[in-house]
């Protein structure tokens, strides 16, 4: 039960102060859901876990709780694939958090011409939490993987 309050409370605060501003291209990209993706299997020990859910940036991210191992390993498999679909349909995303990585990540979509067009998404820009960062790292390594066989 303790679990369930911490996620809510979790979800509400991350809602409440994560501001990408709507109709940038960060907003557009945070929220895309890759059709293009496997059905992932359900876990025995979370069967009720909406794994369908698990096509975008926001909602991988946003089911990630470190408590959660089991969800966590899930999410990071779904990371993982989503940076090979995107790339393969020619949309780099570089992932980015800390304070202020929105604006940050703003300032640099500004030109999407440069640095081999990726476009910027701030994931997290107030919550330290090392499950995210791994998150963005794994995005982020696969990403770059791709784009130096290009």
């Amino acid at each position: 039960m303790k679990n369930l309050i911490f996620i809510i409370i979790i979800n509400i605060v991350n809602l409440s102060f994560r501001q990408i501003p709507e109709g940038s291209i960060q907003y557009k990209y945070y929220n895309y859901c890759n059709e293009n993706l496997s059905k992932l299997e359900r876990s025995e020990f979370y069967p009720f876990f909406p794994t369908e859910e698990l096509c975008s940036i926001k909602k991988n991210f946003r089911w990630i709780f470190p408590s959660h191992v089991i969800i966590c390993e899930i999410i990071y498999k779904r990371i993982v694939e989503l940076a090979k679909a995107n790339f393969e349909e020619k949309i780099y995303l570089f992932l980015i958090e800390g304070e202020k990585s929105i604006e940050l990540a703003e300032k640099k979509n500004e030109n999407l011409e440069d640095d081999n067009n990726l476009i910027y998404i701030s994931v997290n820009d107030f919550i330290d939490i090392k499950e995210i960062t791994k998150g963005i790292k794994l995005y982020n390594s696969e990403t770059k993987k791709l784009m130096n066989k290009k």
